[in-house]
């Protein structure tokens, strides 16, 4: 299968602005922040990859080199074979690009008159301007408000315009920069599932999308590939997140004063057992069957008192995503 994008070895460095004691007292020397440091990442055609991290670990940074908006320190980057340095041009026929950034458009312009402008700006002009700016309109189901102001629209309204302008050039590749960020719980449903079903799957699209929403990540994608301090330290199928989401739980397990027994790391399908400190006779444990991890308590003499479930926020799962990465 052909591959959409390629990552070798891509990094980049930021230039770290100085203070003035820093200018005084060193006035050549240079310090730079990294933002990626050798990020390796194929994608498929036809895939959806969620690039999924914390604030601050290099999403946003990627994204903007495979849209040609930033140049790469060193390593390469293909987008449909294209060399986002050496092809730009190419690249960007290629793509479509989705921000989380109202103050992009015009807002004293129609969202009509705003995808012309853009169109004009990938030089689709004349009659296909305006067959591309309809047709993405219907896709959007923006055909009814494409003529309010900008500046009436809700936030919903404003990222299905900022869709409709991604897919202006009709790409085979859509990058986003997490397109739900500033929705409410409801929207960002609807919108992922729009996203998903109308936008990606319905035209074998392949797309990236950078979040650090575990929910969004679930939703929306075919892969994940975790990201932190700017290095790619895993990619696995979204169906391994979901079994971690869904199959181990977590419990409280209190014993009886004159239990013979309390050591359950040693227990078959025992994921993870750690004592409580402020609670001596308890232990939280991560296992896929209690009734078995209880029978097999039991069969060692222990003696329990309770058994309470532990359930993980999404929070609480990503943070341990992050950390097994």
């Amino acid at each position: 299968m052909k591959n959409s994008i390629e990552l070798i070895n891509l990094t980049k460095y930021y230039p770290v602005l100085k203070g003035y004691k820093d200018l005084f007292l060193h006035p050549f020397k240079k310090r730079y922040l990294p933002a990626l440091q050798d990020v390796n990442l194929i994608i498929e055609q036809g895939s959806f990859y969620g690039l999924l991290g914390p604030n601050g670990a290099g999403k946003t940074t990627l994204i903007k080199i495979l849209s040609t908006l930033v140049l790469p320190t060193s390593g390469r980057a293909y987008v449909n074979g294209f060399d986002v340095v050496h092809q730009q041009k190419q690249v960007r026929g290629s793509i479509g690009l989705v921000v989380n950034d109202e103050r992009s458009f015009y807002w004293r312009l129609t969202g009509r008159q705003n995808l012309s402008f853009f169109a004009y700006l990938n030089n689709i002009t004349g009659a296909e301007k305006d067959r591309r700016v309809r047709e993405v309109l219907h896709i959007t189901g923006m055909e009814k408000d494409a003529d309010r102001m900008f500046c009436d629209y809700s936030t919903g309204m404003k990222q299905r315009i900022a869709i409709a302008r991604g897919l202006l050039c009709n790409p085979s590749i859509i990058l986003l920069d997490e397109p739900t960020r500033s929705l409410d719980p409801v929207s960002s449903k609807h919108l992922r599932k729009f996203i998903k079903d109308e936008i990606i799957f319905k035209h074998n699209r392949t797309a990236l999308v950078a979040t650090n929403n575990l929910c969004e990540a679930e939703d929306f994608c075919t892969h994940v590939a975790i990201i932190k301090n700017g290095t790619i330290t895993s990619c696995l199928p979204i169906e391994n997140v979901k079994r971690r989401l869904n199959t181990a739980h977590a419990y409280r397990i209190t014993f009886a004063h004159n239990s013979q027994f309390t050591d359950l790391s040693s227990l078959p399908g025992v994921i993870k057992a750690n004592k409580i400190p402020d609670k001596p006779d308890s232990v939280y444990v991560e296992t896929e069957d209690i009734s078995r991890l209880i029978a097999d308590i039991v069969r060692h003499n222990g003696a329990i008192t309770e058994c309470v479930l532990k359930t993980e926020s999404l929070d609480e799962v990503f943070v341990k995503i992050l950390d097994e990465a």
